[in-house]
């Protein structure tokens, strides 16, 4: 027989959407969950109020030493649209109750940042002004040195994130994750063929965190060190290009982009290995 579930009230579901205002709270997704349909008198939403600590024994991140009320609260609640519902639910050992509680609080912290910075809507100016505060977070070594000369992966893996972060909520964070800048995401970008390089730009970005999580993984290169310089050997030379490769078209997108509005391209100097 099934184990009865500690589902969340109605009232808690509201509360929770609304504190995040209606997106979902992966700070790599940010869609909206809530919108029109059809129907004049109704709306659609693509929203799930998901348990952080699962509701029912044998769920995902299930705590036992809870009590029902705590696992019905708002606290063990965090808004997520349907896939990113499915996605913590399929890895809960990298998709952790810290990880998650950090989701949440970001998403709550930028949606009163939102509040506080609301703005009519975006004419060019202030489109511009967007993709000026979006060029800033390519300025860093991980779009100007290559694969093989990155001190760290993990460090590479969170400035991919970062990036994406920044992208699709507006903010900048340090290496501790404080938030040093607010702007607003993408979806903001009225100019729809700014938005739409912007989104694929996430995508490509997207897909780099996959496969160099795959690589680490399956073991698909090692750390090379010679005296005080470091390298990484891929085993898969085809691999290194890819990731070297990906990031050059980024900056080929975000250059055309740069070009419109009248700014310099993103041509970084491209640091090599020196053996």
């Amino acid at each position: 027989m099934a184990s009865k579930r500690d589902d969340f009230k109605e009232t808690t579901k509201d509360i929770m959407a609304k504190r995040v205002g209606y997106r979902c709270s992966n700070p790599s997704c940010r869609k909206p969950t809530c919108g029109a349909s059809d129907d004049p008198n109704n709306y659609s939403n693509i929203g799930v109020a998901a348990h952080i600590c699962a509701a029912a024994r044998g769920g995902k991140r299930y705590d036992p030493d809870m009590s029902k009320e705590e696992r019905r609260d708002i606290h063990n609640g965090i808004w997520l649209c349907q896939t990113c519902s499915k996605l913590i639910d399929s890895d809960d050992l990298r998709y952790t109750v810290d990880l998650l509680h950090k989701w949440k609080s970001l998403s709550e912290e930028i949606a009163i940042l939102d509040l506080e910075t609301a703005s009519p809507a975006q004419f060019v100016e202030q489109d511009k002004e967007l993709i000026r505060f979006y060029i800033q977070c390519f300025d860093r070594p991980a779009f100007r040195d290559e694969i093989r000369m990155e001190f760290s992966m993990e460090d590479f893996d969170r400035a991919i994130e970062d990036t994406i972060i920044a992208l699709n909520t507006g903010v900048l964070r340090t290496r501790d994750g404080s938030i040093i800048k607010q702007s607003e995401g993408k979806a903001f970008v009225q100019n729809p063929d700014w938005r739409e390089k912007l989104y694929n730009i996430v995508d490509i970005l997207t897909a780099i965190r996959r496969r160099l999580n795959i690589a680490a993984r399956d073991g698909s290169y090692h750390q090379h060190k010679n005296g005080s310089e470091i390298i990484y050997v891929f085993h898969d030379p085809q691999l290194e290009i890819w990731l070297n490769s990906s990031r050059e078209e980024i900056l080929r997108i975000m250059s055309t982009i740069c070009k419109d509005i009248g700014v310099p391209e993103l041509l970084f100097p491209r640091c090599r290995y020196s053996w």
